[in-house]
């Protein structure tokens, strides 16, 4: 292997730098793909990693509540998810450098439903739900979604993507 990565945007996904999330959904984005990682390769205990980035990335004072508690919290909504859906989940490779830099069209609908639990927008949320879920029920996962939101806190205005701009599909039209 030489080390590096050369994948390209596909289709439906983006860069993350272009996604507009704050640091917090962020650091949730990077601990759920360990954990969708330790579900698609269960023997390298990818979820170990999850908890250590969850305390690096949610120290005391900087959440509602201390890193194992959000990681227990992400990982309750990555169940809540896996248990509505019927197909596979696409996810960036956590430990690559040029595959975590893209978001791709499932990650994204996922955090869709955290970054609207975060603005108060519960019928977002909802629509959101009903993509990742594949249409299937989705009260558990937008149950554990919005537990996870809660511990979290809401976005504060200046933080993450510019005024006028939605995550990851460009200016807000007028």
């Amino acid at each position: 292997m030489s080390g590096r990565c050369d994948r390209r945007l596909g289709a439906g996904e983006t860069l993350l730098a272009d996604a507009g999330f704050d640091p917090a959904e962020t650091a949730v984005l990077t601990i759920a793909r360990l954990f969708f990682q330790s579900f698609a390769i269960p023997q390298g205990h990818a979820w170990i990693g999850a908890f250590a980035r969850a305390g690096a990335f949610f120290p005391p004072g900087m959440a509602r509540a201390r890193g194992p508690e959000i990681a227990v919290a992400i990982l309750a909504a990555v169940q809540a998810m896996r248990a509505a859906r019927n197909s596979g989940f696409r996810f960036s490779n956590p430990d690559c450098p040029g595959c975590t830099r893209i978001l791709g069209a499932h990650e994204r609908h996922f955090m869709d439903v955290l970054c609207a639990f975060r603005r108060g927008a519960r019928s977002r949320a909802h629509a959101a739900s009903m993509l990742i879920c594949e249409g299937n029920p989705a009260d558990p996962f937008l149950t554990a979604m919005a537990n996870l939101a809660t511990l979290i806190g809401p976005r504060t205005p200046s933080s993450g993507r510019p005024e006028g701009v939605q995550a990851d599909r460009g200016p807000v039209a007028p």
